[in-house]
């Protein structure tokens, strides 16, 4: 169920009904300890940070698109100073055209985002079916077994869906036809361009989903309107390059990635997954150069309710890399509610022992959408948020701290309720801390607190 509220209306804390009991409305920021909510304890961080001087930090949001002149985001919107606006001219010789705020993968020529896209098994068929029509697996090396059995599956997916009721995913999703390259400024389709889309960001309707999460991390602190982000000292540079119908397309988040990593970003927020990567090492090789580069990727584990240990359920992006190795600066984000009981882990949440990195709140979450408006929302698209909100606020007050550094802090100052849980999708109980790498939820009080001692002057 959503909720809606005028922006006159969201001052006030109040209590909201979930899962039966009366929660605050900002419940994700309370002391799981003292206030019986699985919050990451915020307040306390603050007070531990009281008297310590912060350093600006860039994080980049890449999603479906911000609404920059938000009453409570215009303040914490980046701004590219070396570019200056509207005169056609790359001024700072970056490759993007007058991208002041930055940049949209997926925009036509005014800005207009290209929402619809194709499903990722409708991708990697349509890329895929000339290569391996006529082979079998028994002829093909390990790697091209691998991908065959990917092709396998897209091609089962793709013909399941062709006969769908769903009018939108008959149109776009599974239409092996659609072709969003032809409605994108300069996009040829071609997986080596890079220079292609629009500096402008112009929202649809369907299109909140970016700005929700933007104010998660960012919505500004003590201004008394909306809401409060979670770090008091960073700026959001928006980078359009997922949708509304479909999945993104590999080409678009490997772009996004090395744009935000070349224009300044310390942080990577990237709240969406995908079941096909056609294009992964495209991904993989983006992903490399924020690691050496210094940037902490930060992505959301997705909403299927499956173990994403299994390579069968891997959700794309993902930490490891086509050679088996393991990307260092990047964190997955499980999603759980609010309350300590069964129900801690979402059903739906995504889960793994080795590739779920720790949980974030993600029910229920109330944070800005465009317009000047507030609302709720659910998933591990507002777990991860969460996460890039207690990132930047340690590398603000602790800009020594590597993208490693922060990654091991979070992990390490995780609060770890002992508690069964539903595992994800079914009633079988299992301990909640069995469901991820750390075996907790993020800790921002935890977290501030190891970072202080991390950075400690030997006497």
């Amino acid at each position: 169920m959503k909720y809606k509220l005028s922006a006159c209306l969201c001052l006030l804390i109040f209590s909201q009904n979930i899962l039966g009991q009366q929660i605050p409305k900002n419940w994700f920021e309370k002391d799981p300890q003292t206030d019986s909510v699985a919050g990451i304890n915020l307040e306390k961080a603050y007070q531990l940070l009281k008297g310590k001087v912060s350093k600006q930090i860039i994080v980049a949001v890449i999603d479906n698109g911000i609404d920059i002149d938000h009453e409570d985001l215009k303040n914490s919107m980046w701004t590219n100073t070396k570019e200056i606006p509207n005169n056609g001219i790359d001024d700072d010789h970056n490759g993007y055209i007058d991208d002041v705020h930055g940049w949209n993968f997926r925009g036509a020529k005014d800005g207009t985002i290209i929402e619809n896209e194709q499903n990722g098994a409708t991708q990697f068929y349509a890329e895929w079916k000339n290569k391996y029509t006529n082979n079998h697996a028994d002829t093909l090396s390990e790697a091209g077994k691998r991908q065959w059995g990917i092709y396998t599956k897209a091609k089962k997916q793709y013909f399941e869906k062709l006969n769908s009721k769903d009018s939108v995913d008959v149109e776009f999703a599974y239409n092996i036809n659609y072709n969003s390259s032809k409605l994108i400024k300069n996009d040829a389709g071609n997986t080596n361009n890079r220079y292609y889309g629009s500096p402008y960001i112009k929202l649809s309707k369907n299109l909140s989903h970016g700005t929700h999460v933007a104010g998660i991390i960012a919505a500004e602190r003590n201004n008394k309107i909306g809401i409060d982000g979670i770090a008091d000292n960073v700026l959001i540079m928006p980078v359009v390059a997922t949708t509304a119908v479909g999945d993104e397309r590999d080409k678009d988040i490997a772009n996004a990635i090395r744009y935000a990593v070349d224009n300044g970003a310390r942080i990577i927020n990237m709240s969406f997954s995908k079941t096909f990567s056609p294009d992964k090492k495209l991904v993989d090789d983006a992903i490399r150069y924020a690691g050496k580069k210094n940037v902490l990727i930060i992505h959301a584990a997705g909403n299927d309710g499956v173990n994403i240990d299994s390579a069968q359920n891997y959700h794309y992006p993902i930490a490891i890399f086509e050679d088996g190795k393991r990307s260092e600066n990047f964190i997955t984000v499980g999603w759980n509610r609010p309350l300590f009981d069964y129900r801690l882990a979402h059903p739906y949440s995504d889960y793994g022992r080795m590739n779920v990195d720790l949980f974030a709140p993600g029910s229920d979450i109330f944070s800005s959408v465009p317009d000047n408006r507030y609302d709720f929302k659910s998933g591990s698209s507002m777990s991860a948020p969460v996460v890039s909100g207690v990132a930047a606020l340690l590398l603000s007050y602790f800009p020594s701290l590597t993208a490693k550094d922060i990654k091991d802090i979070l992990l390490k100052s995780t609060y770890t309720p002992n508690q069964m849980v539903n595992q994800p999708q079914t009633k079988i109980q299992v301990p909640f801390n069995s469901l991820s790498v750390s075996g907790g939820i993020i800790n921002a009080s935890n977290a501030v607190a190891l970072a202080i001692e991390k950075t400690k002057k030997p006497d």
